[in-house]
């Protein structure tokens, strides 16, 4: 990101007036800050996926990262209304990339956002639909130590066909116990990201439970893609774009249901269903 905030800058902004004009599938907007090295850290915050813009359209979201009392605290904007502040930069720039996920996630033309964790194996998607702290990291973790190709532990992007689209951010990792999470790039998990988008074969609605037995029980179609809607941005924008969406997945993938303890066992189960086409044991 940062060779691309030094070219954006000489199209965007000036030392004076720092800007970056990006887009991020298929969504436009814009950073600004105070200094050309704060605009450099906000790059950083922007989604994967994110690349110049050279002509903002009209309407276009604009975040803006300010301090506030210098070095105390720090305001993000979006468009000129306060989002959030916060006493650090790492905070803020957290809080940032938040602010602008959720913003490409709602607005996204072509791509409907579920939280869940994803994988491939033999070309074939695994979804792991889930609200935070339900234990996706951690599975899909153990999925792609076990060889699966890792796509996300936070978002699955599916295009109007049902296929999934890579969005290979660090794993974020928590620590029994603790909520602050910790990234993990993939080559530390000695796995590899995914490049190119791959079919949905198998849905699967689980979470850990501390002595949780791996019992799975299928799901209707129609259930899973009600169960789906619960993750799914931006269905408030335009449901029935996202309802068809997971009718066209559900035509060709299965869904399943169980709770979950240790990740190995599931993580294993998982793949020989794929193996196999979707049928779970």
């Amino acid at each position: 990101m940062e060779s691309v905030t030094r070219s954006a800058w000489q199209q965007c902004g000036s030392p004076a007036d720092p800007t970056l004009d990006l887009v991020s599938w298929g969504v436009p907007f814009r950073l600004a800050a105070e200094s050309p090295s704060l605009l450099s850290q906000m790059s950083k915050a922007a989604p994967f996926g994110s690349s110049p813009w050279r002509s903002l359209p009209a309407g276009a979201r604009s975040f803006t990262l300010r301090t506030v009392q210098p070095e105390t605290r720090f305001q993000i904007l979006g468009n000129q209304e306060l989002l959030a502040e916060e006493e650090t930069l790492d905070g803020a720039l957290a809080q940032l990339s938040g602010c602008l996920i959720l913003h490409v996630a709602e607005h996204a033309p072509d791509y409907v956002f579920v939280h869940a964790g994803v994988v491939a194996w033999q070309d074939r998607a695994l979804i792991l639909p889930g609200v935070s702290f339900a234990g996706k990291s951690t599975l899909v973790a153990e999925l792609v130590r076990a060889g699966a190709t890792y796509y996300s532990d936070e978002f699955a992007l599916i295009d109007g066909d049902g296929r999934v689209h890579p969005f290979p951010r660090d794993l974020r990792m928590r620590r029994p116990g603790r909520t602050e999470q910790t990234p993990v790039p993939i080559e530390q998990l000695r796995g590899h990201a995914g490049t190119a988008a791959v079919p949905v074969s198998l849905v699967v609605f689980t979470e850990f439970a501390e002595g949780g037995r791996w019992a799975p029980e299928p799901l209707t179609p129609g259930r899973a893609a009600l169960e789906m809607l619960l993750h799914a941005t931006p269905v408030q924008r335009t449901p029935a774009r996202v309802m068809a969406t997971f009718s066209t997945i559900m035509r060709r993938a299965t869904a399943w249901r169980s709770p979950r303890g240790e990740a190995a066992a599931a993580a294993a189960s998982l793949l020989s269903a794929l193996t196999a086409g979707g049928a779970l044991a």
